[in-house]
């Protein structure tokens, strides 16, 4: 049912429609003058949301790397220029690189490599990072090689590029910067197949000039000054002939606890089983406990390899992690102590 006020209140209703209106007239230029200044124009919106490379980088920023492949690919396909679109494929080949797609990153390396004068810049980066690429593929070889061919040829770089005038030619600044991360490079692929003698003579031959230098050579100090603990799998084996000794060895306490309860235990079976004149039920458990008994040698055998590759590991992590971050501005984290057996192995009991 419709409802009809009373003329009573049509006249009060009709004075307070017009003071609001007076009210919106009287504040209405300085509200316009507000959002004027506090919210950007409609344009640059719609210029941010419609840049492949702006939304790229925001995929980037959240992680989501393969989105930020596919906005830089886009803006790669609106006819780039040369050096504005290799800067990008940069991008897509260090992405790629993170997502593990190795083989697609070193493509897009190589090409900007073969398709840029050698003294360029930007083909300069594309070798540390190729180095890098083929570091993770297990390329040793190819990577020692990249990562030593920009240290040597660098210098040469400059003076090609004074001569020749060449654009993004490498400078005597960026020289520095680039024989520093060839040798950082060098560390890294060192590191990760174990070889730390290796990894601390590159840091130490850093250039002498290099704002890392500093720290590569505190990192080196450190690695340097490491004694890794180690166990011999020859003598955890022999030493498992009397079962749990050879993980009392390997310091699994709990595995050798178990391993002498259950020997213990299958081999009083066996012995009053055959005191019992039950030969059947001897060998039945006998045959148990052979199995047994060899899997408790070849677990502490195994185990004596865990415990050496786990503690390279911790160097290895240690390392590589320090010089991610030896160029932040942050406070360097000494993560290796200065004592004389500086790795502590913290193990578990294992059942």
């Amino acid at each position: 049912m419709r409802r009809i006020l009373p003329t009573s209140m049509i006249v009060p209703a009709k004075k307070l429609l017009a003071a609001l209106l007076a009210l919106l007239v009287c504040f209405s230029p300085a509200l316009v003058s507000a959002q004027q200044i506090m919210a950007p124009s409609p344009g640059a919106e719609l210029q941010l949301v419609d840049d492949p490379l702006y939304r790229g980088d925001v995929f980037y920023y959240r992680g989501d790397y393969y989105r930020a492949i596919t906005q830089y690919e886009l803006f790669l396909m609106r006819n780039a220029d040369k050096d504005q679109g290799d800067a990008v494929r940069l991008k897509i080949a260090w992405l790629y690189a993170q997502a593990g797609k190795l083989a697609a990153s070193a493509d897009i390396l190589k090409q900007i490599i073969t398709t840029r004068p050698e003294a360029d810049r930007m083909a300069a980066w594309a070798r540390i990072y190729f180095g890098d690429v083929a570091s993770k593929a297990g390329q040793g070889k190819v990577a020692t090689r990249a990562f030593m061919d920009l240290f040597n040829k660098c210098d040469g770089f400059v003076v090609t590029g004074q001569k020749e005038k060449t654009p993004n030619a490498v400078g005597a600044g960026d020289c520095l910067y680039l024989k520093s991360y060839a040798k950082l490079g060098l560390a890294r692929h060192y590191a990760s197949v174990h070889e730390f003698e290796k990894s601390v003579e590159a840091l130490r031959t850093l250039p002498e000039k290099s704002p890392l230098k500093v720290k590569a050579d505190e990192i080196a100090a450190h690695v340097d000054g490491l004694v890794l603990p180690r166990k011999r799998p020859a003598l955890a084996g022999a030493l498992s002939i009397i079962p749990g000794l050879g993980h009392f060895y390997i310091e699994e306490y709990g595995a050798g606890i178990w391993a002498m309860i259950f020997n213990g235990a299958f081999i009083y079976g066996m012995a009053d089983s055959i005191a019992s004149k039950r030969y059947g039920q001897a060998t039945l458990i006998g045959l148990v406990e052979l199995i047994w008994y060899t899997g408790t040698i070849f677990g502490a055998v195994s185990g004596a390899h865990r415990f050496n590759r786990d503690a390279r590991r911790v160097v290895e992590d240690g390392l590589e992690s320090d010089l991610s971050k030896i160029d932040d501005d942050q406070p360097w984290p000494v993560r290796f102590p200065v004592d004389s057996n500086p790795v502590q192995l913290q193990w578990q009991w294992r059942f």
